[in-house]
């Protein structure tokens, strides 16, 4: 059972454009592999934008933010 909307609408297009077992398995991959990317290219866009947003955050001198130890 198909879950995700993204799921769905590549289901859709390939019954409406693939008529071969092979070429619906390559698109349904290469859609798959599309939509990835696109989530990958999105959460960097956002990092971005909240590093913009936000802007460089200054430690007081002698912090260090890997230390586990109380201050």
């Amino acid at each position: 059972m198909l879950t995700r909307v993204t799921d769905t609408i590549i289901e859709e297009l390939i019954d409406a454009t693939c008529n071969d077992v092979r070429s619906r398995h390559f698109f349904l991959h290469a859609l798959h592999g599309l939509v990835r990317v696109a989530k990958a290219e999105q959460l960097q866009e956002l990092r971005r934008d909240v590093e913009r947003a936000t802007g460089a955050v200054s430690q007081p001198e002698g912090c260090d933010t890997d230390s586990t130890e109380s201050t």
